[in-house]
């Protein structure tokens, strides 16, 4: 119908970005958070090790591994990573970073990009294809910053696209974070006795410290911080991909993170090099600026079925199925205002967050007027079934009698199965607003179990 023409545009156009943004990769790789886990050989090459420094929060649990590259006296990492790149904007990257990953569904070796100034990581198409199992048509490049906000950049027979993942939080919140789960792994992660030295080709000396994190058991092995050292007034993390990286204690000694282990995963960093690397966003067009372009153009449009909706509501000579258009049409204008508001944002930001319907998702009051827009259709419904129903009586039509009490039967059935799921969809949102995770498993659930509308089977 003309009246959602701008509904499905924005679906279309942020389905469209999604399908792009999620290509699965060959493994099911978590984040350090995600803590990873399998079996490292256990060597014994104490001579890598030297004695304990008395000055970290629990000195029988922190390491330092000597090697030959001399350590700064002053910071050079981390003092960039407030200063926020946009999408058309110019990267680099000084350091160069190999893994390994081994879980039950696959192993894979890759590499990623870091600047350990502003924490910004890539991944470019040639490294990120070896994650995907599916074919994509064009190229891909992916940007993490410090943030952990995800730029990704479409190359494709239908232009070239930007778009943004964003994490929702601010720097500031962000970077307070580091430093509370720096305390966090250094009082809690206790060291093992297990360690790595330099045999069999293995580069960095490591020792494994193992804890408890978000209720899940995990390993992280940690190993001498090379020339790196991270300014602690900005950050306690400088981490790319795959949580591999540089975290400083509370005291502000830099380690390098070379392996993470849990549930079945464990990830490692094979080299970590010198390089000089750059990425341009130039030349990418930002779907957010699509969005806006559409929405400008098919405006015209929604105000004509906007007016032909009002037209026929006035025109309604039933009260009753005058009155309930005339709500519907309340609802739909609420409901585009505020999708319209949301397509502002989202075409000066470009961030899927931003993006219409995405973000209405998980907002109680906008699911409420999506399923009370529903609803007041179906109550058209079954008005118009017995308006239907009045007449055949009146003519004694009996299949006709049949057939609008079946329609009505049937409708009024489906108008309470939706009433029962949105009540159920909006308890789900209240009751795991601060648990995305969960709140998206239990409203699949829901929509798996009694999302599908029933169909009337009364000709």
């Amino acid at each position: 119908m003309k009246k959602i023409v701008v509904l499905i545009l924005c679906l279309s156009i942020s389905g469209f970005a999604q399908q792009k943004s999620k290509a699965k990769p060959k493994t099911n790789i978590p984040l350090i958070k995600d803590e990873p886990k399998p079996a490292v050989p256990i060597l014994t090459d104490a001579d890598e090790l030297l004695e304990i420094k008395s000055n970290e929060p629990n000195p029988n649990d922190l390491l330092d591994i000597t090697v030959t590259i001399p350590q700064p006296k002053t910071p050079n990492a981390g003092q960039s990573v407030y200063n926020e790149i946009g999408l058309n904007g110019e990267f680099t990257f000084n350091k160069k970073i190999g893994f390994s990953v081994n879980s039950p569904e696959g192993d894979l070796v890759s590499y990623f990009y870091l600047n350990t100034k502003n924490g910004n990581s890539m991944m470019d198409w040639k490294g990120l294809k070896e994650m995907l199992t599916e074919t994509v048509e064009g190229e891909m490049t992916q940007i993490k910053n410090s943030n952990n906000d995800f730029y990704q950049y479409t190359k494709s027979s239908e232009g070239n696209f930007a778009m943004k993942m964003g994490s929702g939080q601010s720097m500031v919140v962000h970077d307070l974070q580091t430093g509370m789960l720096s305390k966090q792994f250094f009082k809690t992660f206790k060291k093992t006795g297990n360690k790595v030295g330099k045999v069999g080709g293995n580069k960095y000396p490591r020792v494994k410290y193992s804890g408890v994190f978000e209720g899940k058991k995990m390993s992280i092995w940690l190993s001498h911080p090379q020339e790196i050292l991270i300014d602690t007034k900005f950050t306690y993390s400088i981490s790319g991909y795959w949580g591999l990286g540089f975290i400083a204690s509370p005291t502000g000694k830099t380690y390098m993170i070379t392996g993470i282990e849990g549930e079945g995963v464990s990830i490692f960093m094979n080299y970590i090099e010198n390089t000089s690397a750059n990425f341009s966003g130039k030349g990418y067009k930002p779907m957010g600026e699509m969005m806006g372009q559409a929405m400008a153009q098919n405006s015209v449009e929604m105000n004509a079925a906007m007016q032909q909706m009002y037209a026929e509501a006035n025109a309604e000579e039933d009260p009753k199925l005058k009155q309930l258009k005339l709500q519907q049409i309340e609802q739909t204008e609420k409901l585009l205002k505020n999708a319209n508001s949301n397509a502002t944002n989202f075409s000066q930001t470009s961030d899927l967050q931003d993006a219409p319907f995405v973000k209405d998702a998980n907002s109680e009051d906008a699911m409420v007027n999506y399923y009370n827009m529903m609803l007041t259709s179906l109550d058209q419904s079954i008005r118009e079934h017995q308006l239907g129903l009045k007449e055949a009586q009146e003519n004694n039509d009996a299949k006709s009698t049949n057939r609008y009490t079946c329609l009505i039967n049937c409708t009024s059935n489906e108008k309470n199965r939706l009433e029962k799921v949105k009540a159920q969809h909006i308890k789900i949102l209240s009751q795991y607003k601060n648990d995305e995770e969960k709140r998206d498993e239990k409203i699949n659930q829901l929509m798996e179990t009694q999302g599908m509308p029933m169909a009337c089977e009364c000709e």
